[in-house]
């Protein structure tokens, strides 16, 4: 199949788009990716890259276009901006790079919801079928994160929200969660399909002793927790740092892998409460590093806000930790909470409560290593069995190949 693949983020931004589009690729299919120039996580553009810079490569077989981008950066003027123009500039890129028909365009859709708009352009012009894989539920995650509160505005976003989603031809969920606010649009559920997130082949458990460069970078002693992965306000550090100060004199090392809008924020508050002994922030690595990294952790952390919105989502990093066989200590509600209880992977408490957080770290601190290396042996167990590259691929492969059928039969049944 030919593929459009919707989504502003992509290589070399740390997103599991590179993934999917990748191993689409592997299975014979080709894949063109519609893209902003990177900026996730950053103030600005990734070096090397800019607006006349790198628009266009190739990467593992994808062939990757950029759209002319507005860098996040961190207000929330440059971020509406950021959202605003992909679809107009996206769709701009699409008509100019997409040579031959797609036989299918895929909407990777974690936050903004309005990237849709560039398959329904293609739809349009050139009766492109198209896929939504939805991993925010709009317009609640705007509201949210924007702080959206005036009607004339909630509104009519609650109205483009509706009409997107029934555009698609299918739509995916990457949770159980999601069903519901879908079908409110009035989308019907047999247009709905349970599609969860995966992690990349790398991450898999490494023995401490394999990975001795990775162990220069962390604390030498005491226990070693660890976040990877975006810091923003939906991450809920405030109440991460808060549990820091409750263990202050502890034995315990906090390690943020990561960046994003709110590092800077972070540091402050760490700074200002006299932590910056007990929490080490590592920056930006490389995603192979990531599991290198993991292998010196204790346990592993994991968290959201305490916003119903954030009770139907599945952070991805959860299936990451999973596949690396460590032991998480997770501060949610809802789908990501059920999903840990249920794997048995863990210690799960309410987000927002820093005391709750902090009396599960000294648990998971106090308890044998044999009974750390259980939680970890079962979450891998769990992942093998939910969510492999394997299983999730398959499920998307089959979903892409049975829309372009509907629409074109014959084309989608043949593979590539």
């Amino acid at each position: 199949m030919r593929i459009a693949y919707i989504s502003q983020y992509f290589f070399p931004e740390q997103y599991f788009n590179n993934l999917i589009a990748g191993e689409l690729v592997k299975r014979g299919h080709q894949v063109h990716v519609i893209c902003c120039v990177p900026n996730y996580g950053q103030d600005s553009f990734f070096a090397g890259y800019s607006n006349r810079l790198n628009r266009s490569e190739t990467w593992n077989g994808v062939r990757i276009d950029r759209a002319w981008t507005v860098a996040r950066g961190r207000s929330r003027l440059r971020l509406a901006l950021n959202y605003l123009t992909y679809p107009v500039t996206a769709s701009w890129t699409a008509w100019r790079k997409l040579k031959s028909k797609p036989d299918v365009s895929f909407v990777s859709m974690p936050s903004p919801v309005f990237q849709a708009f560039v398959a329904i352009f293609l739809k349009r012009v050139r009766r492109v079928p198209s896929v939504y894989w939805v991993q925010d539920i709009w317009p609640e995650s705007a509201t949210y994160t924007l702080n959206l509160r005036n009607p004339i505005l909630v509104k009519p976003l609650n109205w483009i929200c509706g009409w997107l989603h029934r555009q698609a031809d299918c739509v995916l969920v990457q949770s159980a969660g999601f069903v519901p606010m879908i079908t409110r649009f009035g989308v019907p559920e047999e247009r709905i399909r349970v599609l969860p997130n995966t992690a990349r082949a790398i991450y898999r458990p490494v023995p401490p002793e394999q990975a001795p460069a990775e162990a220069a970078l962390m604390p030498q002693s005491g226990f070693r927790l660890v976040f990877a992965g975006n810091i923003g306000e939906s991450q809920d550090f405030d109440t991460l740092i808060k549990a820091a100060r409750e263990l202050k004199t502890q034995d315990i090392s906090w390690v943020i892998i990561g960046s994003g809008r709110g590092l800077e924020r972070a540091k402050d508050q760490v700074a200002r409460f006299g932590l910056t002994s007990k929490v080490l922030f590592l920056g930006r690595h490389p995603e192979e590093r990531m599991p290198l990294l993991f292998a010196h952790a204790d346990a592993m952390l994991v968290s959201l806000k305490d916003a119903p919105i954030f009770a139907l989502t599945v952070p991805s990093k959860l299936q990451s930790y999973m596949a690396c066989g460590k032991p998480i200590i997770a501060s949610l509600k809802g789908e990501g909470a059920r999903i840990m209880l249920e794997a048995g992977a863990g210690i799960v408490v309410p987000p927002g409560s820093p005391t709750a957080l902090a009396e599960a770290i000294l648990r998971m601190k106090s308890i044998p290593l044999q009974q750390r290396s259980d939680y970890g042996s079962r979450g891998l167990h769990y992942f093998q069995q939910n969510y492999s590259q394997e299983i999730v691929l398959d499920k998307l492969e089959a979903t892409l190949k049975d829309t372009v059928s509907a629409m074109n039969p014959g084309i989608g049944e043949g593979g590539a």
